[in-house]
């Protein structure tokens, strides 16, 4: 297409026209994969976009279904209705393999009952509310993150300081003993 329109003008008006006929193609030829890069970028962005989208729906509503199960869950353990899960309830329910193996699916170990009430009586009186079954369930589900082992480290850190302060106090109290051990009775010292 270009050849025919650019020959005439180069042929009969001046050769060097073609300068001008490939500054000019080349130009033209560089918007227009421009333009093209452009629409493909723009539509992909908006597919990325509605993926992400996509991912957020789904998570809220596989924790939303996960929540209603575990409080299902819950009602199923708690056999008397009270509201509270017992350890005697929770290590019946936990006898059933269908249960130990969808705790285990979500990442929370359910083969030794006794710890696992351990870790959920968080009030320690021996009972557990539904709030507190489904929220440390949710907790406890998947393998330790790095967000829920800094409050650990930083609890241990504060644990091993105040251990350190007791051991220098527990020092300075003892040198104190010693030197008082030492040091002659004021009433001995006005008979001499």
């Amino acid at each position: 297409c270009w050849p025919n329109y650019a020959r005439p003008v180069i042929e009969r008006v001046h050769p060097l026209y073609v300068i001008v006929f490939a500054v000019y193609v080349t130009a033209v030829v560089f918007a227009m994969t421009r333009i093209v890069s452009a629409m493909f970028l723009k539509e992909t962005l908006q597919q990325a976009s509605h993926a992400a989208e996509m991912m957020v729906k789904e998570k809220a509503l596989d924790t939303r279904v996960i929540m209603a199960d575990l409080r299902a869950l819950f009602m199923a353990a708690d056999t008397d209705g009270d509201g509270q899960l017992t350890q005697d309830e929770l290590t019946r329910v936990l006898s059933f393999e269908k249960v130990r193996l969808w705790l285990g699916k979500l990442g929370v170990d359910a083969n030794d009952p006794e710890a696992l009430f351990e870790l959920l009586d968080v009030n320690c009186d021996g009972s557990i509310s539904s709030e507190a079954f489904v929220t440390c369930v949710k907790r406890l589900k998947g393998e330790a993150r790095a967000q829920d082992l800094i409050p650990v480290v930083h609890d241990c850190k504060q644990i091993l300081h105040h251990c350190k302060a007791l051991r220098e106090d527990h020092k300075n109290l003892s040198i104190l003993l010693k030197h008082k051990e030492q040091e002659p009775e004021p009433e001995s010292l006005l008979r001499d």
